[in-house]
């Protein structure tokens, strides 16, 4: 009995242990897998932690800035950051951003030379802060709004983005992607009370994708309310009006079809059919234009920028009687008709003749200005079908401009052979380059590791090192995946193209490419390419401080502005965005990098910079591209190279 009760305890007992071990077992078999999964979230966690730590270091370093406008700007950037990992902090940041924009638009400074300068700055800030605050919470933006004084009514700032009116104007537009009953029911008060914002298209292109019907009811009251006698009587009524007409109408939807087509932009509100009747309620009002008055100085014919004419023999500053406005708003209209033709007379043919004859009669019909507009819009929107259709009739000065732009818009929509027959329909040297452009881009698509003579001979036909440098990229580009070491052997080949002293933005523009196109490849002779350009960057702020006051006004009570300062913080703010791709690798170095920056504000610029693009945080401004920028005729035109 006994032997029994001992073999069975022993028999449980193994039972119990096997249990056990294979339990040991198992989490040890699938510790290597628990492992890794930590890993990896602790490797995609490390660089958003050293980004937030390195921003608690440029709230630091913000304290040593003199300009309170600086100090304001990294608190709001901060803020910005900050909302979604410590939204308590970010708030408190943001009220404290808009108390000091308060402070700026209270004081006044009477020895100041630049007064209107001043006061710019300090409306920019509010709008900035304001948006930024909308982004995250409209109900504290408001908040924001109500503390801090308005502009004034004239004057700078009175009539810009950052006016009272049309800063609250925009955060609806931001409430309609969150709450388009409230926006719906403030844009109907603003037509209730004959307000015609600029940004009531915003409003609507917002709730065309949250509430179809009610936004539907809302279109078709603008349009009831947008008759003849408003646009002549409001010039936001008419202005609101051009817009409508310029972005051209909202497909119609299919029948048959559930889903509301999309608009090719977001300014196309209105469907065709409310789209003809705001045109030939346009068309009513513009008709109505008479010559202008002998000796009516003032700008153009009445257009929107500005005070309105003045009729002869009255005073400058005279007030504008009913007669006045009216015709200063029909004139406008119709030079605003006149980059609308094509749409006039696809939609409403019949008035056609009429609009250009009063065209004529006003001495509109050959307005360059005009004409270059609707080139413009055309460019921006046109197929490389409707722009060659275009170039055929346009003048001389615009015809070579609209079939270059033709052939390239084929050459996108993958189409080079109809590209070079557009270039056909140029002469001489401008049908050359244009070929050869169609012929460059062709190769460097189609670029791989067996052509490489093919390849070498491309690069050998450059006219210019600016071609070369472009060749090397794109080809480099292209071969990156295929070939790592073929692409990295023409990047060093492109680096020695522009290892020289820069003398313009644009040299300077071609250096920074090469680091951004080396980070992926080689973040050693990425981070090697970008010193020398921080180091020059130093020398330019070393002499635009000297020479501020005298030839540049760069820097203001000796310190560099953080926002809207020019060209140099945009430099500055590239080499941030090409040190935050670099920091995913090794972020110690790009920190390290920024500190190569000799004065606090360009150092508090790359940082905010890149721990921005670390997060995936767009801009306050909204581009994330670095888009808009003036004076850098490069290859990208002032954009940030992909």
């Amino acid at each position: 009995m006994n032997t029994r009760v001992s073999a069975a305890l022993l028999i449980g007992l193994a039972i119990i242990f096997g249990f056990i071990r294979g339990g040991h077992a198992s989490r040890d078999e699938e510790s290597p897998t628990q492992q890794t999964n930590a890993q990896q979230d602790k490797d995609k966690s490390a660089p958003e932690k050293k980004a937030a730590l390195l921003l608690d270091q440029v709230l630091g370093e913000a304290g040593s800035l003199k300009l309170p406008e600086n100090r304001i700007y990294v608190q709001i950037s901060a803020a910005d950051l900050l909302w979604d990992r410590d939204e308590t902090r970010a708030r408190a940041l943001m009220i404290e951003a808009a108390g000091g924009v308060a402070d700026l638009l209270r004081r006044n400074e009477p020895n100041d030379r630049r007064p209107n300068n001043v006061n710019r700055i300090a409306l920019d800030l509010r709008q900035t802060v304001v948006m930024s605050a909308a982004r995250h919470d409209t109900t504290l933006a408001y908040q924001l709004l109500q503390t801090m004084p308005a502009p004034p009514t004239t004057g700078p700032g009175g009539r810009g983005p950052g006016g009272q009116g049309n800063l609250e104007q925009s955060l609806v537009a931001i409430i309609a992607a969150n709450d388009p009953k409230a926006a719906i029911k403030t844009a109907q008060e603003w037509l209730d009370k004959g307000e015609y914002p600029a940004s009531m298209t915003r409003v609507l292109a917002q709730l065309q994708t949250k509430d179809a019907d009610s936004t539907k009811k809302l279109t078709d009251s603008l349009v009831k309310r947008l008759q003849p006698e408003d646009m002549l009587a409001k010039q936001d009524a008419a202005r609101l009006t051009l817009n409508l007409l310029r972005a051209g109408p909202r497909p119609d939807k299919k029948q048959g079809d559930g889903a509301q087509p999309a608009a090719s932009n977001s300014g196309q509100i209105l469907n065709e059919s409310a789209y003809r009747d705001v045109m030939a309620a346009a068309i009513t009002a513009a008709l109505r234009a008479t010559p202008q008055p002998a000796g009516g100085g003032g700008r153009g014919q009445g257009g929107f920028r500005g005070r309105p004419n003045n009729p002869a023999g009255q005073a400058p500053n005279a007030p504008q009687t009913d007669a006045d406005v009216a015709q200063s708003n029909a004139r406008a209209l119709l030079s605003g008709l006149q980059t609308v033709l094509a749409q006039v007379d696809a939609y409403l043919p019949e008035r056609s003749l009429a609009v250009r004859q009063k065209l004529t009669q006003l001495g509109m019909g050959d307005d360059q200005r005009s004409a270059f507009g609707q080139m413009a819009n055309l460019m921006q929107q046109g197929t490389s079908e409707s722009l060659t259709a275009a170039a055929a009739n346009a003048p001389p000065g615009m015809q070579n401009r609209l079939y270059q732009q033709a052939a390239m818009k084929a050459l996108d929509e993958g189409n080079p052979d109809r590209a070079r027959e557009i270039a056909n329909h140029l002469d001489g040297t401008a049908r050359d380059n244009l070929l050869r452009t169609v012929d460059l881009r062709v190769a460097t698509r189609s670029a791989s590791a067996n052509k490489m003579d093919q390849i070498r001979q491309t690069i050998a036909s450059a006219k210019s090192d600016d071609e070369r440098l472009s060749l090397l990229l794109q080809f480099a580009s292209t071969l990156e995946n295929e070939s790592p070491k073929l692409a990295i052997q023409l990047l060093d080949e492109a680096r020695g193209l522009v290892a020289h002293r820069a003398t313009s933005y644009a040299e300077l523009e071609a250096q920074l490419r090469i680091p951004h196109a080396f980070a992926a490849l080689d973040p050693a002779k990425s981070f090697d390419a970008l010193d020398p350009v921080i180091a020059q960057i130093n020398e330019l702020l070393s002499a635009a401080s000297t020479l501020n006051g005298f030839e540049v006004n760069v820097f203001r009570d000796g310190e560099l502005p953080l926002q809207g300062s020019g060209l140099l913080a945009w430099m500055v703010m590239r080499c941030g965005a090409e040190l935050a791709t670099l920091a995913k690798v090794d972020f110690d170095r790009a920190q390290m990098m920024t500190e190569r920056f000799q004065l606090a504000e360009p150092r508090i610029l790359a940082k905010l910079t890149m721990v921005r693009e670390m997060l995936g945080v767009k801009p306050l401004d909204g581009n994330s591209d670095f888009s808009g920028v003036r004076g850098l005729p490069g290859q990208f035109g002032g954009r940030r190279p992909q």
